[in-house]
């Protein structure tokens, strides 16, 4: 019994340091964007290595949850983090600044390659009940890993500068990948492999009795992607471009507003802990109504933000910077409630996987164009109007989820 709760531990330990290598080679460009700007990249130019990144993490979501079950997910992750490595490596000595963009669409994929992988090993290899704190337990790694990724790059940026950044990220998925592999295929092998269950199999036959399209209509859940599309657009573009927000906004500078940062990861993970304890209470154990709150408290959020933003002061910026991580902590939560649980209710259907895998496309769809969506606006109009934007696509992510309520409660009444 000892041994069985040292594997599960083990395996849970090993995704968890993957995880976290994965998220300080995805977040490295985002970090130091606000340094490279304007004399290394154009803003413009900068969106759309961000949009480049998104776009194919959605979209190798799709083909990562598909070959996660036909392939080995151990091998699928460390060639995940060797090609994010390499791209990493890559991006700081390409000779002009278009060719980051093809470069960081690589990496988007290469990190693609890691949470499906994820899932199956944890799902596979542990009970229900432990699979969903160690997917708590990933989670959480890799918002430390962002944490110590906003104080470890302008630290490095001082003393050397933002390339290093990239090349030592680099070298960190390299050492991680390698002792991946090497630690998770001595644990796996000392598991017995466990069939599929009798219930597993009758929902597999009565998955095939029912469309995936019909099964998205009358549960609702078309109008969910819409919501996690709007979901998506608020998490990562903030988390993106709050460093370059701050230092334009208020004139600070570039290494100040990447440590400052930090605040949005320290908001998350207090909100993954919140949202869960809350979760089986009135308000939130319906995913759509639930997330419906969350884009009602970001816009409360937002809008003192828009009038802050133009104003230059150590109070105003402080509030602002605090807003800010606010709003992005109800995203992260509202992450939880549509990426996290929504998935969960279909495990009758046989179709939790797919709808996982549709929902983290949609997330990164959202993501991929707060990346250039954002860029355009604040040249154009500015931050304040940036903010703005944010205040409508949460009132879009509301429309959504009241939209989903009548047929998502009958689904989570089943």
């Amino acid at each position: 019994m000892g041994k069985i709760r040292y594997s599960n531990k083990a395996i849970v330990a090993l995704c968890t340091i993957a995880y976290f290598a994965s998220y300080f080679s995805r977040k490295t460009f985002a970090v130091v964007m606000a340094d490279m700007i304007p004399q290394v990249i154009d803003k413009d130019v900068a969106g759309l290595v961000g949009t480049a990144l998104f776009v194919f993490y959605g979209l190798g979501q799709l083909i990562s949850g598909y070959m996660g079950d036909k392939y080995d997910p151990k091998k699928l992750m460390f060639a995940g983090l060797l090609v994010s490595a390499l791209c990493n490596i890559l991006l700081p000595i390409v000779p002009n600044q278009y060719l980051m963009i093809p470069v960081w669409a690589v990496n988007g994929f290469a990190q693609a390659l890691l949470w499906p992988p994820i899932v199956r090993i944890l799902s596979d290899n542990l009970s229900h009940e432990k699979y969903v704190t160690a997917n708590l337990v990933v989670t959480v790694g890799a918002h430390v890993s962002t944490i110590l990724l906003y104080v470890y790059a302008p630290i490095c940026i001082s003393f050397m500068s933002w390339k290093a950044v990239f090349f030592t990220s680099g070298a960190f998925c390299v050492v991680v990948g390698i002792v991946f592999i090497a630690l998770m295929s001595y644990v796996l092998n000392k598991e017995e492999k466990i069939e599929p269950t009798k219930i597993k199999k009758e929902q597999e036959s009565r998955a095939k009795k029912e469309s995936l399209m019909h099964l998205f209509s009358r549960t609702g859940v078309i109008t969910i992607f819409g919501a996690i599309t709007a979901m998506g657009f608020m998490r990562d573009g903030i988390e993106s471009w709050l460093p370059t927000l701050y230092s334009e906004a208020f004139g600070r500078d570039s290494s100040e507003s990447i440590l400052l940062s930090v605040i949005l990861p320290v908001f998350a993970i207090i909100s993954i802990f919140v949202i869960r304890a809350i979760h089986r209470g009135k308000l939130f154990n319906n995913e759509a109504r639930g997330s419906g709150i969350l884009f009602v408290m970001s816009i409360a959020f937002c809008i003192p933000a828009s009038f802050l933003v133009n104003i230059d002061s150590p109070v105003a910026r402080t509030i602002c910077l605090v807003l800010a991580g606010l709003c992005n902590a109800c995203m992260h939560a509202c992450n939880f409630l549509l990426i996290g649980c929504v998935p969960g209710r279909f495990a009758g259907s046989g179709r939790a996987s797919t709808i996982s895998g549709v929902c983290n496309a949609c997330t990164y769809i959202g993501a991929a164009i707060s990346m250039y969506g954002i860029a355009l606006v604040s040249d154009w109009l500015g931050w304040s109007a940036t903010i703005i934007s944010w205040i409508a696509i949460c009132l879009i992510g509301l429309v959504f989820s009241i939209a989903s309520y009548k047929k998502y409660t009958t689904l989570v009444k089943e």
